[in-house]
């Protein structure tokens, strides 16, 4: 008995191997071919990061190159043709970003803020709070709107001189004196690359339109926050 059971033994043992070898090698074939696929997916988004950058500062570039004698007409298309390309990277970048952090759910407008600051901050909240959904170029709430849209309804709602349909971040910056020295004051603006602007909340937050859409970020003024390199802040001139 003890000699029948000795030469069962290894054969059971032999077939289970056998049996699990082609689980094993499927597996490995499937590990494979998820690592170049992820390869493949890695090398794909970074040429049309590349592509799209080379757009956006070639629409830059015979922007500025522009003379004054230039027809009006064609300054203002280069420039739409520049706010698409921003809006074209922003969006793919966005997309391939892994620091774009948490949305705030329950955000609160600090105390101390008052006066017309205060109201350009309930505005903005209150459309983060109505879910209006991030539109390229838009600018009315009933359609959606991207970045630039969103603060210009907010700081319009409050009762500042701005009219949303004509205002681009470029002309936002224009009128802003944006800079990086000391720190922003809740409801300034604050600029990212690619053309993101948002509103400053305080204590590292600000609230804006992303091309996920309205949120409320903490750790923006850190780089971190929203996944766009913080450029600066414009003061706003409420009173």
């Amino acid at each position: 008995m003890a000699t029948s059971e000795h030469t069962v033994g290894p054969d059971v043992d032999d077939t289970t191997r056998d049996g699990g070898r082609p689980l094993v090698i499927g597996l490995a074939i499937a590990l494979v071919l998820c690592l170049l696929l992820a390869v493949g997916l890695a090398l794909l988004n970074r040429q049309q990061v590349s592509e799209l950058t080379r757009e956006r500062d070639r629409a830059r570039s015979e922007l500025q190159e522009l003379s004054a004698s230039e027809s009006a007409r064609e300054k203002i298309v280069l420039a739409t043709r520049l706010e698409v390309a921003e809006l074209a990277h922003l969006l793919t970048v966005a997309r391939l970003s892994s620091y774009t952090g948490k949305d705030i759910s329950d955000p609160a407008v600090p105390p101390s803020v008052t006066g017309k600051r205060r109201d350009a901050l309930t505005s903005a909240v209150a459309l983060k709070q109505a879910k209006v959904p991030f539109t390229w170029g838009g600018r009315r709430k009933e359609d959606g709107v991207d970045s630039v849209g969103f603060v210009a309804l907010a700081l319009s709602e409050a009762g500042m001189p701005f009219t949303p349909e004509i205002l681009t971040a470029k002309s936002l910056q224009n009128l802003l004196n944006v800079t990086t020295e000391g720190e922003p004051k809740p409801g300034d603006v604050l600029f990212f690359d690619n053309g993101i602007v948002m509103l400053y909340l305080g204590g590292d937050n600000a609230v804006g339109m992303l091309p996920e859409g309205a949120v409320i970020k903490g750790g923006v003024l850190k780089g971190k926050g929203i996944g766009f390199t913080y450029m600066g802040y414009g003061t706003m001139r409420y009173d």
